[in-house]
């Protein structure tokens, strides 16, 4: 039998959980304030409209549950087919009337939100693979969905900026983005400078002495690794240098 999640682990579950519960009500919050005509508009990723980041939040919704079910019963339960069906579905899915897909979202995310409520203590320390492959324990699900609502919030390009996600969010997502880049090859060497309160230098690329240097906010710093900002909000001892996906 695994281990119980307590202790730190558990500290760290809750804190998810709240992130999660947060992002989600700044997600619907987002969706709510566009009509159906303005969904139908571009959303801030290139080559989907906003009803494909709506479709794709709610078959995260889904796909995320599967893995709670992987967790709590033992029984292999990817969280999709394939990418090229998850691909598909997201397709599929944006293609529907605008109030549907809304609909779809909410309702999903409430079925997934059920699903954690009814998370066996112990399945939280069971070991699951995501969508990419990767093996993370169970407890890590709220922290996947923690970055979508967040992230494709700001994505869905209403009123919201990268400045209105949750500091402590951005700072998770930074300090997460940062360490995908470090020591990649691919990846322009650069030292990250975090200003405010809780000061913080982040290293990304390649060790080199001429790393430029770069420093804003957590939310200004966590927006542009994370591609949804270029930067103009940042200071920075040399022109920006064009980062790689950091997914």
């Amino acid at each position: 039998m695994p281990p119980d999640v307590t202790g730190h682990d558990a500290q760290r579950l809750d804190r998810f959980l709240d992130w999660m519960d947060r992002g989600t009500e700044f997600f619907d919050a987002q969706l709510g304030r566009l009509s159906d005509e303005e969904l139908r508009g571009p959303s801030r990723l290139p080559g989907w409209t906003r009803l494909h980041v709506v479709s794709h939040i709610a078959r995260n919704a889904r796909g995320l549950e599967n893995l709670l079910g992987w967790a709590a019963t033992g029984v292999e339960s990817p969280m999709y087919p394939s990418i090229d069906h998850r691909r598909a579905d997201i397709e599929a899915g944006a293609q529907l009337p605008a109030d549907e897909v809304r609909a779809d979202a909410l309702a999903e995310a409430g079925r997934f939100r059920d699903a954690v409520s009814a998370m066996p203590e112990r399945a939280w320390a069971a070991e699951v693979r995501t969508a990419l492959g990767h093996a993370v324990a169970a407890s890590e699900i709220p922290w996947m969905r923690v970055r979508e609502v967040w992230v494709h919030g700001v994505d869905l390009g209403g009123a919201a900026t990268f400045a209105d996600v949750d500091r402590d969010v951005a700072s998770a997502l930074l300090a997460e983005a940062a360490s995908r880049f470090v020591g990649r090859e691919t990846c322009p060497p650069a030292i990250l400078v975090v200003t405010g309160t809780e000061p913080a230098r982040l290293a990304i690329g390649p060790e080199s002495a001429d790393a430029v240097e770069v420093s804003g906010s957590t939310q200004g710093l966590a927006g542009w690794l994370l591609g949804r900002t270029d930067g103009a909000a940042l200071e920075s001892s040399a022109p920006l240098p064009d980062l790689p996906p950091w997914l």
